[in-house]
C-alpha cells in the first residue's frame, strides 16, 4: 500500500515521519467490494429476467410451510385453493383443540381402543410429511396427482381424528 515517501532524516523514529495510507485504501476497497462485488456472489437465478405473472420455480415457502403450499399448488381454481387451504387450517386448529378436551376423550374410549387411534395419527403424520415432499418438488402432473391423493387423505384423516 502507498504511503507518502518523504524522508525528512535517517533515523529510527523515520517510520513517524511517513503519512499511512492504508486505512484509507481499505476503507475504500471494502466499501466497493460491499457495493458493487457482492453481484458476483449472488446465486445465478436471481439474474434470470422477471416476469410478473409466474413465480419461478425456485421460489419455495419454508419447510414449516411446504404442505399448504402443496395444497394450494395441487389444486387448480384459486377459490379452491383457497377454500381447501382454509379447511386444512381449520383442521389442524381443530386436532389441536381435541387435547385439551380431556372429558371427550373419557367418553370415546369406550367405543375406541388407542391402537386405531395411533394408526389414524401415523396416516396423518404420513401424508402431512408426503405433503411437504410434493410442496418442494417441481409441479409435474405425477406430483400433483399424489398431491390431490396426499390433500385427500390428508383432509380425511384430521376430520376422522375430530370425531374421535
Amino acid at each position: 500500500m502507498p504511503t507518502s515517501s518523504i524522508m525528512l532524516s535517517k533515523s529510527k523514529e523515520v517510520w513517524r515521519q511517513f503519512v499511512p495510507y492504508l486505512p484509507y485504501y481499505l476503507i475504500g476497497l471494502i466499501f466497493l467490494q460491499t457495493a458493487f462485488g457482492l453481484i458476483e456472489l449472488s446465486h445465478p437465478d436471481n439474474s434470470i429476467p422477471v416476469n410478473r405473472f409466474v413465480t419461478p420455480l425456485h421460489i419455495v415457502p419454508e419447510w414449516y410451510f411446504l404442505a399448504y403450499y402443496a395444497v394450494l399448488k395441487v389444486i387448480p381454481s384459486k377459490t379452491g385453493g383457497l377454500l381447501v387451504f382454509m379447511s386444512s387450517l381449520i383442521n389442524l386448529a381443530l386436532l389441536s383443540e381435541i387435547r385439551a378436551l380431556n372429558t371427550r376423550m373419557l367418553i370415546r374410549q369406550h367405543f375406541m381402543t388407542r391402537n386405531v387411534v395411533s394408526g389414524w395419527v401415523i396416516i396423518w403424520v404420513y401424508s402431512m410429511i408426503f405433503l411437504i415432499i410434493i410442496g418442494s418438488a417441481i409441479p409435474q402432473a405425477t406430483y400433483i396427482l399424489y398431491g390431490r391423493l396426499a390433500t385427500i387423505v390428508y383432509l380425511t384423516t384430521g376430520l376422522v381424528l375430530c370425531l374421535y
